[in-house]
């Protein structure tokens, strides 16, 4: 096969890839097809190794689910359409998995909780999620949980242990224990807490609230006091003076 050209009648339709039978006159079961197209929001280097994964079947291109399964043996794409085009095109729709988080630093997550590999989406900005391989549903809910008690901030990493444990970290620096039990009240009095320090002027990188107390927190911080907090606004009153 070779590349014809990429096609795009508006700029911002996705481009179709284009690809013709060197042999005008193909033989046996792929006698009719002569072009093959690729359509979808993909990249370019996505679009070659779909080439290539095609031609590798290149005599069988007249059977479409054979082809669509095809391209679905590949990870990153999460479904396919394949249809013909009389008189001798072969159009395929390819539709990419879209990443919501890395999970265990070695693949991604997309938003029906299922996991799938991609060189394609490495260095992408995305929050991380760790747990056991089995757990994976268990651990998207703790994140969404902790993203809609804190919708203001984004979520560097969000760890499950086996035990059921849950441990956080915001993308401004604070650190979150909150253990395996009433998960969800200590959510909120993180949340609570993270506000107090932040307008007592504590600083976030490297914090950790430990949360797994039933009537308050654990900082490993040294947090202001009192009086240091009177002293800081007294000199700030000052300092507007006339």
């Amino acid at each position: 096969m070779r590349v014809l050209g990429l096609i795009s009648h508006k700029p911002w339709l996705p481009l179709l890839l284009v690809v013709s039978l060197l042999d005008p006159t193909p033989a046996s079961a792929d006698e009719t097809i002569r072009y093959l197209v690729i359509e979808g929001n993909i990249e370019d280097r996505q679009r070659a190794e779909v080439t290539g994964r095609l031609m590798a079947i290149e005599g069988q291109l007249s059977d479409i689910d054979r082809v669509r399964d095809r391209l679905l043996s590949l990870d990153w794409i999460a479904n396919a359409e394949v249809r013909f085009n009389w008189p001798d095109e072969l159009v395929v729709q390819v539709y990419p998995e879209q990443a919501i988080a890395y999970w265990n630093d070695l693949a991604f997550i997309n938003k029906e909780g299922v996991a799938f590999r991609s060189v394609y989406h490495a260095g992408v900005d995305l929050p991380h999620l760790f747990g056991p391989e089995d757990q994976i549903e268990a651990v998207l809910d703790q994140y969404l949980a902790i993203r809609k008690a804190l919708p203001e901030r984004a979520i560097e990493s969000v760890e499950v242990r086996a035990r059921g444990a849950v441990a956080f970290e915001l993308r401004s620096g604070w650190q979150v224990l909150l253990g395996s039990e009433d998960i969800d009240q200590r959510l909120q009095r993180a949340g609570v807490v993270i506000r107090r320090l932040e307008a007592m002027g504590v600083e976030p990188d490297q914090t950790r609230i430990d949360a797994r107390y039933t009537d308050g927190v654990a900082i490993n911080q040294s947090v202001p006091t009192i009086e240091a907090l009177m002293t800081q606004y007294d000199n700030s009153t000052k300092g507007n003076e006339l």
